[in-house]
């Protein structure tokens, strides 16, 4: 498995800690190569707001040489992982601007094909409250990239760090990753699987919106080139 790994935060803590967990029980299923990102480090300069993504074309993001690379490694990957620590009841700031850069992504505008086999897994950690709220925008911002599934967990450490948690706490968690690494590993090894119900939903929403609005903007184009706007499926899947 390949698998693409965005770091919400260059700090060597809970998250990471969770992360690396999470990783290792992979790697007891099969060979794993993990291609690593830490942000900001990989990704130092926030969204301008310029929309030129959008309305020209991402090679004209101004910070194309950061965010270029490691979109070429989410979609070489098999499977991506997403982190973050809770920050003020929210993702980090790190991984916001992360998905910033990315709006292009999304199935109203120039979706990429190999996102809608792939699977994602948000993991985040927290001291105490704000895990669902730091997840749901992540979660939801791929899911509008047509990412095939999208798999959640957080953990609440309600300690300085990992270490600091009592054992049979640690074990606990322990545990619960090695159980999530499992069904994900399944869940990734079913490359055939159907997106979701919204992905294909929302898919033959938008493409009605391009064959209305026909233009020449780089979202027509672009799905005029991969033949959407000809009833070509985005998706071929295997019916249980």
């Amino acid at each position: 498995m390949k698998i693409a790994v965005i770091h919400g935060s260059p700090r060597r803590g809970n998250t990471l800690r969770a992360a690396e967990l999470f990783l290792e029980a992979l790697k007891k299923r099969g060979e794993v190569e993990a291609d690593e990102f830490f942000l900001p480090r990989d990704l130092p300069e926030f969204c301008k707001g310029c929309a030129a993504c959008v309305t020209r074309g991402e090679e004209f993001c101004p910070h194309r040489q950061y965010s270029g690379p490691i979109l070429d490694s989410m979609l070489k990957a098999d499977a991506l992982l997403l982190t973050t620590p809770v920050y003020v009841m929210s993702a980090s700031g790190g991984m916001k601007n992360f998905l910033d850069h990315y709006p292009f992504l999304f199935i109203n505008h120039r979706p990429r094909p190999e996102f809608f086999r792939k699977k994602a897994f948000v993991l985040s950690t927290a001291a105490g409250g704000g895990i669902k709220s730091a997840m749901k925008p992540i979660a939801t911002c791929i899911k509008y990239w047509g990412i095939n599934r999208v798999y959640q967990k957080g953990f609440r450490i309600f300690a300085l760090d990992w270490d600091s948690m009592p054992p049979e706490k640690q074990k606990k968690y322990e545990a619960e990753i090695d159980r999530c690494a499992e069904k994900f590993w399944r869940a990734v090894s079913k490359q055939d699987s159907a997106p979701t119900l919204f992905v294909r939903f929302y898919f033959a929403l938008c493409r009605w919106m391009v064959k209305k609005f026909r233009n020449s903007t780089p979202d027509y184009r672009y799905w005029q080139t991969q033949g959407w706007l000809d009833g070509k499926p985005p998706f071929v899947f295997k019916r249980d």
